[in-house]
Order: structure tokens, then C-alpha cells, then sequence
């Protein structure tokens, strides 16, 4: 059969779930990043800062959609921070050396 002459919905942002998905996601977004920077004080370890992030973007996505078995939550991209004057993101490792 043609991928195109399937009978699936096509889910796009045209579609109310999907779009009501995506302000979801932006509100767990904004969330996280507000309680983070709270977390960004003078001799804070990164790692912790990034960790906090993420388990905090899991417990509320955790929250969400809990009929839908097969949907798949969590983290898209994890929890990133830049230090100092460096302009891109850091994302460390657990094996990496702790950064405060």
C-alpha cells in the first residue's frame, strides 16, 4: 500500500490535540526553565543544576496523558546551561568533571 493513501489522520498542528500537546509542552517548558535559574547560584554544580532540570521535566510530563499507553513522554533534548561568557549550551555527562 501507498504511504499516501492511507486513512490516518495526519496530525499536524492543525489538529486540536496536537496543538493543545504543544502548549502543553511549552508551559512544562517555561516551568522547568524559571525553577532552574533559581537553582543557578554562585558555587552550584552544574551537573546538579541540569539533573534538577530534567528529573523536573519527567515528573511533570509523567503527569500527563496517562491513558495513552503508547505515547511516549520525557525529555527531547536535555536540560543545557551556559557558563559564563560561553555562548553555547552545556550539557555535562555524569562522568564528567564537576563545574561549578
Amino acid at each position: 500500500s501507498d504511504a499516501y493513501d492511507s486513512e490516518e489522520e495526519e496530525l499536524t498542528i492543525e489538529n486540536d490535540a496536537v496543538l493543545t500537546k504543544y502548549k502543553t509542552a511549552g508551559e512544562i517548558s517555561n516551568m522547568v526553565m524559571k525553577a532552574v535559574i533559581q537553582e543557578v547560584i554562585p558555587g552550584a554544580s552544574v551537573i546538579n543544576i541540569c539533573v534538577f532540570g530534567d528529573k523536573l521535566i519527567t515528573d511533570e510530563t509523567s503527569k500527563l496523558y496517562k491513558k495513552d499507553k503508547n505515547l511516549k513522554k520525557g525529555i527531547a533534548f536535555p536540560t543545557c546551561v551556559s557558563i559564563n561568557e560561553v555562548v553555547c549550551h552545556f550539557s555535562p555527562l555524569r562522568s564528567d568533571p564537576v563545574v561549578t
